[in-house]
């Protein structure tokens, strides 16, 4: 049968060795770094009272003796933690205990662990060491467990344990025989074996067509102006002015200097992009095992992150207006819980499966990826055509009455000036002309009509969005409980695959102007931390809002009235769990 035989594990295979029971502590370096970590954060505290204890007029060994007993003080805190802290491999959970005066224990049943995801520092890999975090699904405190610096053989285990654990539920149920569910196989230490198989691999290529079309590039500036105020308090002031003031007059010299300098400074955000890209995506990887996606990626630290399928509650596909000429896309999956994130970076890509993709290849990758979910490239049904007044006549007006009232204002104010000054609307000043050589003296009021810019490139920016809404957004029903939404978030497109039990209610909203003519908007909220948690329709007909709203609570309509559509099977517990059928169990009591 492949893959699966009729076999089952031996009755004690969940259970633990003898020396796996005893209470382990985390390696030494962990320590290390963890001291490490709390110098960096501590350092600005220090320096901060250095200066306190400076205007008490203290004596220089007074200051050093105070601030060597905090330093001490704090190591020994952290040396007494670590000593404090272990863990433990029982026979059904995994137990963490902590705590120097109060001892706390935290436990997660092997079954009811959401993911054991791996992190690899490069520093760690030397001495075989990796970090380890257990996540539960919760969002708590307590809802999960990370270890750093524990051996790399630990996360093995323990996934070992837990699908020993979850084994009734990690049966598959698409090869039967006789109508009978195949039990696992299993090795011969009586542990589960599933079969871990790739699906996708990013190629160097595809990670640098990631950052040259991220736009999001444009966020290295903010790297090298800090790197730039850095230098300011690492070098004195004096050199740094002059510094800068020759970097000023070089780059603004000439025409084809202030090109240069323009295109040199995008290079170097291109450059930052990149090198960020690599160190995230390198090596981006895609495993499937069973009903587990496991996302391996990274340069430096190779992180390890496992999404269970029959968690995810979306498949997004986005594309950057840049992408979509370029036909690229790039894929997120929407979670109940964002998981046990090592940091705010890694929340932040939690989910992605995808980095960047040809379209050509998309839909077969995902094929591949996400059997269960049976995605194809949709064809959408358009719910704004023929509405674009009611997106863009306000934008349009608004940008018009606030360029009209700045263009107004700054012109009056510089015709009350000239009256009384006798100069000409042209060169009448702030001042009145009674300090040429102040600034005020030499700043002229038509100067202000500059910010007529602010609302041009507001109301243009804000067009824009409604502009792309306008020509992608639409729906697809694929079948009586799937669907699929198009449209744009900010400046990019997004299309969104979506179970309809996964929708948490209907929202419509009807403005004045558009009752009489039938028009609304929806909203589809969905219960995903991360990503897109709503399907929207910014402007649609009342009919099709409707038919969506019908589609959504699962009515239909009849001679009789709306009435709630009959299943053939059986309603599973994510669907009597949410709010559309608890309303609809309500109505029908």
């Amino acid at each position: 049968m492949g893959l699966f035989r009729i076999t089952m594990p031996a009755p004690d295979s969940t259970t633990c060795d003898v020396s796996e029971q005893l209470w382990h502590r985390t390696h030494p370096l962990s320590l290390i770094l963890d001291i490490y970590g709390w110098g960096k954060r501590i350092i600005g505290f220090v320096v901060s009272m250095l200066v306190v204890f400076s205007r008490f007029h203290l004596s220089f060994r007074l200051i050093c003796a105070i601030t060597a007993a905090t330093l001490i003080v704090g190591v020994i805190c952290r040396v007494a933690s670590w000593s404090a802290r272990r863990y433990r491999l029982g026979d059904d959970a995994l137990t963490v205990r902590s705590g120097l005066f109060t001892t706390t224990r935290t436990t997660i049943p092997y079954d009811h662990m959401h993911a054991v995801n791996v992190s690899s520092p490069i520093m760690l890999r030397p001495f075989g060491l990796v970090t380890v975090t257990v996540d539960s699904g919760g969002s708590s405190d307590g809802s999960s467990i990370t270890l750093f610096a524990v051996p790399e053989k630990l996360p093995d285990r323990l996934e070992q344990l837990r699908r020993n654990a979850t084994a009734d539920c990690a049966m598959p149920t698409t090869d039967t025989v006789a109508g009978q569910r195949p039990r696992l196989a299993v090795d011969d230490d009586g542990n589960i074996a599933i079969k871990r198989t790739l699906v996708f691999r990013a190629s160097t290529r595809d990670t640098l067509l990631f950052a040259v079309t991220d736009l999001g590039f444009l966020a290295a500036l903010a790297v090298l102006y800090g790197f730039v105020q850095n230098l300011h308090d690492v070098i004195p002031g004096s050199v740094y002015d002059s510094a800068q003031d020759s970097v000023i007059r070089l780059s603004t010299h000439s025409t084809l200097s202030i090109v240069l300098t323009i295109m040199l400074v995008l290079a170097s955000m291109l450059a930052v992009s990149i090198v960020r890209s690599l160190m995230r995506y390198y090596r981006f990887e895609v495993w499937r095992r069973g009903g587990e996606l496991i996302i391996v990626r990274g340069l430096f630290t190779r992180r390890s992150v496992t999404i269970p399928v029959r968690r995810i509650q979306t498949i997004t596909v986005q594309q950057s207006v840049l992408r979509r000429l370029l036909h690229l896309s790039s894929v997120q999956v929407g979670l109940a819980t964002t998981g046990a994130p090592h940091d705010d970076e890694d929340k932040r890509m939690h989910g992605g499966i995808l980095p960047v993709i040809a379209d050509r290849r998309l839909y077969g990758t995902l094929r591949s990826m996400l059997p269960e979910w049976d995605l194809a490239c949709p064809h959408i049904r358009r719910t704004a055509r023929g509405l674009g007044r009611y997106l863009l006549l306000a934008p349009l007006l608004g940008t018009v009455i606030a360029v009209a009232a700045i263009v107004t204002g700054v012109m009056a104010f510089a015709s009350f000036r000239a009256s009384h000054s006798g100069m000409s609307m042209s060169m009448v000043t702030l001042s009145g002309g009674t300090d040429p050589d102040s600034l005020m003296g030499s700043f002229r009021i038509v100067w202000l009509l500059w910010l007529a810019l602010i609302p041009v490139l507001f109301g243009g920016r804000l067009c824009l969005c409604r502009w792309l809404k306008l020509r992608s957004e639409g729906y697809e029903l694929l079948d009586s409980e799937r669907i699929v939404v198009t449209g744009a978030r900010g400046a990019g497109f997004v299309t969104m695959f979506t179970h309809r039990s996964r929708i948490q209610c209907v929202l419509r909203r009807v403005l004045p102007w558009r009752l009489a003519a039938g028009v609304e908007s929806l909203d589809l909220p969905l219960f995903v931390m991360n990503g897109y948690s709503w399907l929207r329709f910014s402007v649609i007909r009342s009919g099709e809002a409707q038919r969506l709203h019908d589609w959504a609570a699962d009515v239909e309509k009849t001679a009789g009235g709306p009435t709630r559509r009959e299943h053939s099977g059986t309603t599973t517990e994510h669907e009597k769990g949410s709010p559309l059928w608890e309303t609809l169990e309500s109505v029908e009591g």
